[in-house]
């Protein structure tokens, strides 16, 4: 039994002549007539009854019609998925990204997916980029939205976004009345730091920022999530160097400032598997990634010549 026997039963089933059958199926009526002899002998029963000059279905070519219309509509689903799967347009990723990117660029993402490649279905997976390389490499998630880019054999890693660095700084700080911040103004300052451990990329990033123009940051507290880094700095414990997206996390008395060096930006980064088991779906999902966050870099650019920037308190 396969398609093209079903498809033909169903021909003949429908038409309730060989002639018209064969004719719509571009074979030959006696190859058709043979394809039928074939089913029924696959079947182990008349499917047709069949006169000189008409075709009606039996009891049981009856049953077997309804039957064989479900197993083509199956047949034509299967393939269906099948050619969306290789086209990229239907899957599962598993997702991996850096936490502050929950705050623009994972929405955005999200977003772009459900409009464009509705098929695919994100499994999301919050890790530090220190994380995430190696549960890349081991196939433990398909894509990782990072911030730190190593050399990471096996992989294929392509600039995702460039996102300016801020100062966040309590409302009543006098350099909250300035438009933007040299580094060199807060070296005095207590600075609120992403612990080594946690998000390394960035706790050294800030050190390198601040190295360049001669001090070393005075930490004066630690937290890992941003939340609370920002919390503090709510509560005038200090400033911090934060990505331009924790803007989006609404705590009062916080300002943000542009900061007046050209290395103070935090480069985004998309990865996945470079070898052959790297799914269709992945390599979708990246390509989504980089023309979304391109789109979105050229309408903020377009906004910002347009717009002068008022901090936020």
């Amino acid at each position: 039994m396969n398609v093209k026997a079903l498809t033909a039963f169903v021909q003949v089933a429908e038409q309730k002549h060989f002639g018209r059958a064969a004719e719509n199926l571009n074979m030959t009526q006696s190859g058709l007539s043979q394809l039928i002899k074939n089913l029924e002998h696959t079947v182990g029963a008349k499917l047709l009854a069949r006169t000189t000059r008409s075709v009606a279905l039996t009891d049981v070519g009856e049953i077997f019609l309804e039957n064989a219309r479900e197993l083509l509509q199956a047949h034509r689903l299967a393939e269906q998925k099948m050619s969306n799967v290789l086209r990229g347009e239907e899957g599962t990723v598993r997702l991996g990204f850096v936490a502050s990117a929950a705050l623009g660029v994972i929405p955005r993402l999200a977003a772009a997916v459900s409009e464009q490649a509705p098929g695919i279905k994100l499994s999301l997976v919050e890790m530090t980029s220190e994380e995430q390389i190696p549960r890349l490499k081991a196939g433990d998630i398909d894509v990782g939205v990072v911030r730190e880019i190593r050399e990471a054999p096996g992989l294929v890693i392509r600039p995702l976004l460039s996102e300016p660095l801020l100062l966040a700084l309590h409302h009543s700080h006098p350099l909250a009345r300035l438009s933007s911040v040299d580094l060199a103004e807060i070296r005095h300052e207590g600075f609120i730091m992403f612990p080594r451990t946690k998000v390394s990329y960035l706790h050294d990033h800030i050190y390198r920022l601040c190295n360049s123009v001669g001090f070393t940051p005075q930490v004066v507290q630690q937290a890992v999530q941003f939340a609370t880094i920002l919390g503090l700095v709510s509560s005038n414990a200090g400033i911090a160097i934060v990505p331009q997206s924790l803007t989006a996390i609404q705590l009062p008395n916080v300002s943000f400032l542009p900061l007046s060096h050209r290395d103070a930006i935090s480069e985004i980064y998309i990865a996945r598997r470079l070898d052959e088991r790297a799914s269709p779906a992945a390599k979708k999902l990246v390509e989504i990634a980089i023309l979304g966050e391109s789109r979105f870099s050229l309408e903020a650019e377009a906004h910002h010549n347009t717009a002068a920037p008022i901090p936020r308190r």
